[in-house]
């Protein structure tokens, strides 16, 4: 808020699901903004952002202002709107060059109309990207640092914190203190491992918590023995962690299930 009142775009640097989206989402909302965001990669092209004409619309009247369908980042411009750039420095420097002149000059440059548009005075823009160490991973170009004043490093939440998370997507009645505790003794455990490239997010957290509290009220349990939870984490954790080259996923989360829970 404190770079969105001096008139400063942002950067989020943090690993998968720490929380980046949601947390610009709830900027918009602070802002009383609408929100649009684009995750980037190889396939995102400028004409994803700024726009393209519609076929259709072609075809009935031709090349013109009425048949031009403008993309998000466009429509953010133009209306004031919080744009999020997701996943930034997986983007081509090409397409990141289309965005330059609207963060330095405040004006947008739409090709296919071949006219300059200007940026409302409320428009703010936030990056979000992974640090550089995970795959698929660019530096981005200087002009775009240049852009991006404030960098904002976000970090898996406390234990504490990450408790209250998932306890607000599966309620305290479904699941004890204990198998919570369990749970996110494991999640900590692969977080630290160092067999594990890319660690679980928090969406893993609650996603192991819901799965448990469904089973646990299937099979009318009082509580959730240590051997199903390990049942549920084989489930869960396998495909939302990436290994180190040469390891196996499964091998590893039994292994930590046996460490944790007495089973694997």
């Amino acid at each position: 808020m404190d770079a969105y009142n001096a008139e400063l775009y942002a950067g989020l640097i943090g690993p998968v699901g720490v929380g980046k989206t949601i947390l610009c989402r709830r900027i918009a909302e602070d802002l009383k903004r609408g929100f649009y965001w684009v995750t980037f990669s190889d396939l995102i092209r400028p004409s994803t952002l700024i726009g393209s004409f519609d076929p259709t619309l072609v075809f009935k009247i031709g090349y013109s202002p009425e048949s031009f369908v403008p993309g998000p980042f466009t429509l953010a411009c133009l209306g004031g709107s919080v744009f999020l750039a997701n996943e930034l420095n997986r983007g081509d420097e090409y397409v990141l060059n289309s965005l330059l002149d609207a963060l330095e000059e405040r004006r947008l440059y739409i090709p296919q109309l071949r006219t300059w548009v200007k940026v409302h005075k409320d428009f703010f823009f936030i990056a979000a990207m992974n640090p550089l160490e995970f795959k698929g991973t660019r530096d981005l170009p200087q002009a775009v640092k240049d852009r991006i004043k404030v960098w904002c490093r976000l970090v898996y939440p406390s234990r504490k914190i990450e408790e209250k998370i998932v306890r607000s997507h599966c309620p305290e009645a479904e699941l004890s203190s204990t198998a919570l505790d369990l749970i996110l003794t494991l999640i900590e455990k692969c977080r630290s491992s160092h067999q594990i490239e890319k660690p679980p997010s928090i969406r893993t957290s609650i996603g192991i918590a819901k799965m448990l509290a469904a089973r646990k009220k299937r099979f009318k349990l009082e509580d959730a023995p240590n051997e199903l939870i390990a049942e549920v984490a084989s489930l869960v954790l396998p495909e939302s962690i990436e290994v180190l080259p040469g390891q196996d996923p499964n091998n590893i989360v039994r292994n930590l299930c046996v460490e944790v829970l007495g089973f694997g």
